[in-house]
């Protein structure tokens, strides 16, 4: 693996994806030169909203925890620990404990503590999350990061969840142990670009480098949801000197996903022409799909499935359904309504 983390992480809101569907972005991360998988739908529950009960069952997340270990990856969970921002107990650390235990068994190298997505505008929160971090790192031995509660620069944070504390970024910084990683979506929450100068404005305020959430290519939001961001990633250059790895958060479509995740490695490694990067892309699928594909998706990403006349849309079903391909089936579902954007993804 390499020594740069370069991974997805699942966690989108809305439609989630099937255990088949994860084994599957399993294979195709590691031949596509990726690190890591990391596991943390909106849509678990158990990660969030009653992480406090017992796991029911952990046999399919141990199963596909080995089926990355079998494909080279390293394989870790995103768990939000809802409430524990507003106030932590010693029958909250118990509660924890438990939980982190039973991730541990089932194989993991990394797991991300997650305050994303709930309210933040509390006095002393950096200090509790730090103490909830620090007794983490006591129960994990693996790779350790934190989602801060303001997990960007972007002021909708403030609008949705509250205005962030004072020198928030920062105290949660200077009170973590090392080594906890701190993840960061850029200078807004769905971030057009992320440029090094970004990144060492992060690292000014916290004496850290960022490790990189990037909401590219998902599509979970209230004005995300009606595309599909199938173009190459960009305006990502030269930021691997000064972060502390890259994840990205895919699209409900974990297949279609694959076009974008395709372009990510290269331009980690330096190569930026995105023609020649989508061109690739192309050339792998199958002819027909190539050929619509390359017909389509700026279609698909910049006009969107409201633009669509209904016309039109009968006519790129036919053509669609014509190809046996689970892309191709994806984009039959999209054009019929079936990824419709889910009230819960506050920031959308």
């Amino acid at each position: 693996m390499s020594n740069y983390p370069l991974g997805i992480i699942e966690g989108f809101y809305g439609r989630q994806w099937s255990w088949a569907e994860r084994h599957s972005m399993a294979g195709f991360l590691a031949a596509a030169g990726y690190s890591h998988y990391l596991y943390a739908p909106k849509g678990d529950a158990s990660l969030r909203s009653q992480w406090r009960e017992p796991f029911d069952d952990l046999s399919e997340l141990r199963s596909l925890a080995a089926a990355c270990h079998e494909h080279g990856l390293a394989f870790g969970v995103g768990l939000s620990p809802m409430g524990l921002q507003i106030r932590y107990t010693d029958a909250d650390r118990k509660l924890l404990a438990a939980r982190v235990g039973e991730l541990s068994s089932i194989g993991l190298d990394v797991l991300w503590v997650l305050f994303d997505d709930m309210r933040g505008d509390l006095t002393g929160i950096a200090t509790t999350q730090c103490q909830v971090m620090a007794d983490v790192r006591a129960m994990f031995d693996g790779q350790l990061a934190v989602c801060p509660s303001y997990y960007s620069f972007d002021p909708v944070l403030d609008e949705v969840f509250g205005q962030r504390p004072p020198g928030y970024l920062e105290q949660l910084a200077a009170g973590l142990c090392d080594p906890i990683d701190i993840l960061w979506t850029g200078n807004q929450v769905v971030s057009p670009a992320i440029s090094p100068e970004d990144c060492q404005r992060f690292t000014e305020k916290t004496g850290r480098k960022p490790l990189l959430w990037d909401n590219y290519p998902v599509n979970d939001g209230r004005k995300t949801s009606p595309f599909l961001h199938l173009a190459p990633f960009a305006g990502r250059a030269g930021l691997k000197p000064v972060s502390a790895g890259h994840f990205a958060n895919p699209m409900n479509q974990p297949n279609l996903s694959k076009i974008p995740l395709s372009t990510l490695p290269a331009l980690v490694d330096g190569y930026t022409d995105e023609a020649v990067l989508m061109g690739r892309v192309l050339a792998q699928l199958p002819e027909g799909l190539s050929r619509l594909i390359a017909r389509d998706s700026q279609r698909f990403q910049s006009e969107g499935l409201d633009a669509i006349c209904a016309d039109d849309k009968q006519a790129l079903k036919r053509d669609y359904q014509q190809i046996e391909h689970p892309m191709a089936d994806e984009v039959v579902d999209w054009l019929g309504g079936g990824y419709v954007f889910d009230p819960d993804c506050l920031t959308g």
